[in-house]
């Protein structure tokens, strides 16, 4: 009898050893070490909220035949930490407030002056709550401000482009002056400026007649001499055994918190890796593409009614814990889902000074879905640079192509996707005929980066005409892609 209970026990003992290592397999995940602790809710709000709404596009015009465009992180920082709190103030402190025509608008920026373009349309009410709590007045809250243009002659006078009601404003503060000047000769006095001809868009508005005179000054390069090299990266994430645990650690902190009872560890049917907590209220999934998407069941109980500032400041705060925080981060869009009563934040950054591409609508590599001030989603795909390249295909490549050269290149292709885009029937297509037509509808011009390959990206040039994206290699001017 005693041989038989010594034997149970022997039998239980070594159960219990095996059970424990699976169960430390699944629940540390291969040997990843996490802190004692209870799981805990680990979102927060930012309260750097200002950081992550700035500018991407600067211009500094030097009045009569030249400008150039600012694309130095530094510089940028710089200038948008001078004039910011001009801005600010005209909105709360403005003396008058008045519509203005397009040409005026124009006139002014034609001077020594500087233009700088907003990622995103915010309404001044949305962009103002950032830094403040003051009421604003309602004759200005409303306005949505796609460019601010500072004029060196008018010291107390704001231009404000609003894209979304196609509408030019002068506003005009009380009191307060800007001091444009300084900013125009410290950027004059770089030691590389790329000078670029200001012309209305090929001097359309003294070549042609309405209604394709639209003085549009989207600002073509007519030389780039500067060669920008391709980027070798590395995915924030590795899937590598070796690399896998430390490279999530940050981020499985996150979202499961300093505990890691009831987190499973899955293999999907694409090898992709997912971490599980309980029976799917939360997840987090890893590809081999850099793709990171995590995911949280809704919380009815602590749902929580929140306006544009909480949520963003709800969603930003997740990012700030959720890994790496890319340079130049930025806000890029968003939507308001009133049906769900849901925000979802669009993202983008920058990869050597270069904003990455689009590669299709609301395609971003940061995208953050905030409900009832709870985020229940995030997906990142943040590269990591590592070094410069230029392929082999590339290596003879001596500058790049501007913008109109891309753009004279493909003009078949560019001209049939204007036409049904506007919904014009012509039988001839006669793409001479609308040279004009098409650069007039140019909206934005952009430098990006773009993934051409598995372990590198390229320059190239997006270009917005009449509402449709072009993406083009900026090395041969190759279209590569397009949407709308």
């Amino acid at each position: 009898m005693r041989l038989i209970k010594e034997r149970l026990k022997s039998f239980l003992l070594v159960a219990l050893v095996i059970s424990s290592i699976a169960l430390t397999q699944i629940n540390l995940f291969d040997g990843l070490i996490i802190s004692e602790g209870l799981t805990e809710v680990v979102d927060g709000s930012s309260t750097k909220l200002s950081a992550y709404i700035n500018p991407q596009s600067y211009f500094i015009s030097f009045g009569g035949l030249s400008y150039t465009r600012v694309d130095a992180l530094k510089m940028q920082d710089n200038l948008w930490g001078e004039i910011r709190p001009f801005i600010l103030s005209c909105f709360l402190n403005y003396e008058s407030v008045t519509e203005i025509k397009r040409e005026t608008y124009v006139d002014a920026f034609s001077d020594r002056s500087l233009l700088i373009r907003m990622p995103l349309d915010l309404t001044i009410s949305q962009y103002f709550s950032v830094f403040s709590d003051d009421a604003l007045k309602q004759a200005i809250e409303s306005i949505s401000p796609r460019e601010y243009l500072l004029r060196e002659g008018n010291e107390r006078s704001l231009y404000v482009f609003d894209a979304v009601n196609d509408k030019y404003y002068l506003i005009k503060h009380k009191t307060v002056l800007h001091d444009i000047k300084a900013l125009i000769n410290r950027v004059k006095s770089e030691n590389w400026i790329d000078y670029r001809k200001i012309s209305a868009r090929f001097s359309l508005n003294n070549t042609v007649e309405a209604p394709y005179n639209q003085l549009n000054y989207e600002l073509i390069p007519y030389t780039y001499d500067a060669i920008v090299t391709s980027i070798v990266y590395e995915n924030e994430v590795s899937l590598d055994p070796e690399r896998f645990s430390n490279d999530v650690l940050n981020i499985s902190r996150a979202v499961f918190g300093k505990r890691m009872d009831f987190v499973k560890k899955l293999k999907d049917v694409n090898d992709s890796t997912i971490l599980m907590y309980g029976y799917g209220d939360k997840s987090l999934t890893v590809t081999h593409k850099g793709n990171i998407a995590y995911r949280k069941k809704f919380d009815q109980a602590n749902s929580e009614s929140v306006d544009f500032k909480g949520a963003f400041a709800r969603a930003v705060g997740k990012l700030e814990q959720f890994g790496l925080m890319p340079e130049g981060i930025y806000l890029a869009d968003y939507v308001f889902n009133t049906g769900t009563n849901s925000y979802v934040f669009y993202f983008n950054y920058k990869l050597n000074g270069y904003a990455m591409a689009e590669t299709s609508d609301k395609d971003y590599p940061i995208v953050v879905e905030v409900k009832e001030n709870q985020v229940v989603s995030v997906d990142k795909n943040i590269k990591v640079f590592v070094g410069e390249l230029v392929p082999q295909s590339y290596q003879k490549v001596e500058h790049l192509l501007t913008g109109e050269d891309c753009i004279a290149k493909n003009d078949i292709e560019i001209s049939i996707y204007y036409l049904q885009d506007n919904n014009i029937l012509d039988k001839t297509m006669d793409t001479i005929q609308y040279y004009y037509p098409i650069r007039s509808a140019i909206n934005s011009i952009d430098l990006r980066y773009f993934e051409e390959g598995d372990d590198y990206v390229i320059p190239v040039w997006q270009i917005v005409i009449s509402g449709r994206t072009y993406l083009f290699n900026a090395y041969n001017g190759s279209l590569i892609q397009t949407f709308r």
